[in-house]
C-alpha cells in the first residue's frame, strides 16, 4: 500500500517519537529494527516486519501511540491481535504505555480487550501495575468503560487447565 506524502511525514515523526522511548533507544537491536522498518516504508510501503522479542511493527506502533502508522497497518490487514514471544498483543503494549489514541484505534478495530499473555495478565493489569505516561488515568477509564478487567486467569483456573492436560492422557 502506497502512503501519501503527508501521511508519510506524520509517520516519520512517529518513528522519531518511538526512537525516543527509553526502553527502545538503549536497545541496539530494536533501534536497528525500527531503522529497517522506517526505510522499508519508503520503498515497499506498509509492511508489518517482525523484530526482536518477536514483536512486530504493530506492537511498536501501539507502544508509541503512533496513530497514523497503526491506522495504515490495520488497513493493510495486519493482525490486530498479533502476539509477541510473551503472547502480548498490541493493545497490551498500548495500555502499558498509556497510549490512549492507540488504545482507542485498536478497540475500534475489534481487538480482544481482555486478552491474556503468558503470565495471564490483561492489558488493564499492565496499565495499572506497570503503566506510565501522562494519559494513564484517562486510559484506565477508557478501558474500564469498554469492559476491560484487571483480573487475568485465577490460580484455580490455571490449576484446572493444567489438571485437564494431565488427565487427558499425557500421564497414565
Amino acid at each position: 500500500m502506497a502512503i501519501p506524502p503527508r501521511s508519510l511525514a506524520i509517520i516519520e515523526g512517529e518513528f522519531q517519537r518511538l526512537k525516543g522511548i527509553k526502553e527502545i533507544c538503549f536497545d541496539e537491536d530494536i533501534m536497528a529494527f525500527l531503522q529497517e522498518a522506517q526505510a522499508t516504508l519508503k520503498y515497499k510501503g506498509i509492511y508489518n516486519l517482525r523484530g526482536p522479542f518477536k514483536r512486530s511493527l504493530i506492537h511498536y506502533a501501539a507502544m508509541g501511540d503512533c496513530a497514523e502508522l497503526l491506522l495504515y497497518l490495520l488497513q493493510d490487514g495486519t493482525a490486530k491481535d498479533d502476539l509477541n514471544q510473551n503472547k502480548r498483543t498490541p493493545l497490551s503494549w498500548a495500555a502499558q504505555y498509556s497510549a490512549l489514541r492507540a488504545v482507542k484505534l485498536l478497540l475500534e478495530n475489534g481487538v480482544e480487550i481482555n486478552s491474556m499473555d503468558d503470565m495471564y495478565t490483561t492489558p488493564l493489569s499492565w496499565l495499572i501495575h506497570a503503566g506510565r505516561g501522562a494519559n494513564q488515568a484517562a486510559t484506565i477509564e477508557y478501558l474500564r468503560t469498554n469492559g476491560a478487567t484487571k483480573r487475568g486467569a485465577t490460580r484455580a483456573s490455571i490449576k484446572r487447565r493444567t489438571t485437564q492436560v494431565f488427565s487427558s492422557g499425557f500421564i497414565q
